[in-house]
């Protein structure tokens, strides 16, 4: 069963450049242990200019288990994530799956 993962990241006022940069590197390192693609979607009016949309599928939700498992024992991204985590006001998780 696939499952879509849509992430709702609003970043602190001032601090979008600094979050993209940690995003960018975090990118590199997730892809090489094993992150599908992801789509980025970001306001361009309207009260959510400091959000970002992220979607990435999997092909199931182990496929999805593996990749946190790798991400979260990799210490890069760990250290990554705490910065990013100093520069973000909040995240929502969604996970989703097809209508067959």
């Amino acid at each position: 069963m696939k499952v879509m993962v849509r992430a709702i990241v609003k970043v602190v006022p001032g601090k979008m450049a600094e979050y993209m940069e940690l995003d960018k590197k975090s990118e590199a390192i997730s892809t090489r242990v094993g992150m599908p693609p992801l789509r980025r979607y970001r306001c361009f009016s309207g009260d959510s200019v400091n959000t970002i949309v992220y979607e990435q599928e999997f092909d199931s939700l182990a496929a999805m288990e593996a990749f946190n498992e790798k991400a979260m024992a990799n210490p890069e991204l760990q250290a990554i994530f705490a910065k990013m985590e100093a520069v973000m006001e909040s995240q929502i998780n969604e996970f989703h799956t097809p209508i067959p």
